[in-house]
């Protein structure tokens, strides 16, 4: 029994897990900055279809939209990012995740790991691999 109290393993675990969102959250496309671009586009603007959100495969963390066929209003997207926000998700594999405007965003498909959304040009979601360590 802990006392609910966590141990020093797990706060080391923690902190780790924190210091790589932090990380990516400066390389890449947070779920506040795209709700930044997405106020800045006329709502009846036509945008990738990312659709479906939830928790990252690969980081738990951090929020994934998947990509679904042909496009949609940017005011719907928007909508559902502001939706998420604040919002606890349950991780792919357990734990929960509370999504803020620090959250990395990715394009995956649920359980699958996909590409970090780097930018959102033009309506356009532009993805990269994710970097090897």
């Amino acid at each position: 029994m802990n006392n609910g109290k966590i141990s020093p393993l797990q706060a080391l675990v923690d902190a780790m897990s924190e210091a790589g969102r932090v990380d990516r959250s400066r390389t890449q496309m947070t779920l506040g900055k795209l709700i930044e671009v997405l106020e800045k586009m006329p709502g009846d603007a036509q945008v990738d279809n990312l659709c479906a959100r939830h928790s990252y495969r690969g980081y738990y963390s951090d929020l994934a939209f998947s990509r679904g066929a042909g496009t949609r209003p940017a005011s719907e997207l928007l909508q559902e990012c502001r939706d998420v926000m604040g919002r606890t998700l349950q991780g792919y594999k357990g734990g929960d995740f509370t999504m803020s405007e620090s959250t990395p965003m990715w394009v995956a498909e649920w359980g699958c790991c996909g590409e970090r959304l780097m930018s959102f040009d033009e309506g356009k979601a532009v993805t990269a691999p994710e970097e090897d360590e």
